[in-house]
């Protein structure tokens, strides 16, 4: 389209100073490589469920302090699913 901005990726390029890139901001990989995505798996691995931060979460629930929709979520994102899984011994999903 006529005046449209060139396209640009929202993430930066590998090849633009980052390591492994030689001076001329060739990316050591060689012709072709993708840009590194910050979303990249090494950025969203999730670490292993912390059991006593799960029971804290549940303790909140049953002092009152926080209502059941937080509690759930918060057990959710905590790893309780895969804690589960676990001691039930399933593949993680």
């Amino acid at each position: 389209w006529p005046g449209a901005p060139p396209a640009v990726p929202p993430w930066p390029d590998a090849r633009a100073g980052a390591p492994g890139a030689d001076a001329a901001g060739a990316d050591a990989a060689g012709p072709g490589s993708q840009p590194v995505s910050p979303l990249s798996s090494a950025f969203m691995d999730k670490p292993a469920p912390d059991a006593a931060k799960l029971l804290a979460f549940w303790m909140e629930w049953e002092s009152g302090e926080t209502p059941p929709g937080k509690v759930m979520a918060n057990l959710k994102t905590g790893g309780l699913p895969e804690l589960l899984r676990q001691l039930a011994g399933e593949p993680a999903a």
